[in-house]
C-alpha cells in the first residue's frame, strides 16, 4: 500500500508540475509582455501619426516658405525671394574648413557642405591634436521662375550665400 501511495503522490506531483509549468513558463510570460508592449507601441504610433496630421494641416501650404533648420552646426534660412533673384543662406557655427557642392537638377537645388575642423591643445604630455568632420545636405524645390543654369555662390563671414537668378 505504501508503494501505491508513494506512486500516487509522485503521479499527482508530476501532473501539478506539468499544469503549473504552463502557467509559470518564462517564455510564455515573455511573449505576453512582448504582446502588451507591441500594443502600446502601436497605440503610440497611431497617436503620433494623428499629431503629425494635425500639425501638417495647420501649416501654410507655401512650398518655399523660409524655415530655419539646424543640422551639424549649419543653419539654413530656406529659399528667400530677393526681388530679382532668390537666395539661400547657410550659416556655419565655426571657422573650420568647408567643402561646398551646389547642384541644380530637375527643378531641385541641392546644397552639400562638409566641414572639417582641427584642434591643437597643449598639455603636459605634449600637443594633443583632434579632428572633427560633419556633413550637411539639404534639397530645396526651386520656384518655377528660377534660372537653375546660372546659380552662383560665395562664402562670406562664415556664411554660404547661394544666389539663384530669376528667368526674364
Amino acid at each position: 500500500m505504501k508503494k501505491f501511495l508513494l506512486s500516487l503522490i509522485a503521479l499527482v506531483a508530476m501532473a501539478n508540475a506539468t499544469n503549473m509549468g504552463a502557467v509559470n513558463d518564462p517564455f510564455e510570460q515573455m511573449d505576453r509582455i512582448f504582446q502588451m508592449q507591441m500594443k502600446q507601441m502601436q497605440q503610440m504610433q497611431r497617436q503620433m501619426d494623428e499629431m503629425f496630421k494635425v500639425m501638417e494641416s495647420s501649416m501654410p501650404s507655401t512650398p518655399n516658405m523660409p524655415m530655419i533648420t539646424n543640422s551639424g552646426g549649419v543653419m539654413s534660412s530656406g529659399i528667400q525671394d530677393k526681388g530679382d533673384h532668390y537666395e539661400v543662406v547657410l550659416k556655419s557655427s565655426d571657422n573650420g574648413k568647408m567643402d561646398v557642392d551646389v547642384k541644380a537638377k530637375d527643378n531641385l537645388l541641392t546644397i552639400s557642405v562638409k566641414q572639417t575642423k582641427s584642434i591643437d591643445k597643449n598639455s603636459s604630455f605634449g600637443v594633443i591634436k583632434s579632428f572633427s568632420t560633419s556633413s550637411y545636405m539639404q534639397t530645396f524645390t526651386l520656384p518655377n521662375d528660377a534660372n537653375a543654369e546660372k546659380i552662383d555662390y560665395e562664402m562670406k563671414d562664415n556664411k554660404l550665400i547661394v544666389k539663384i537668378p530669376k528667368k526674364k
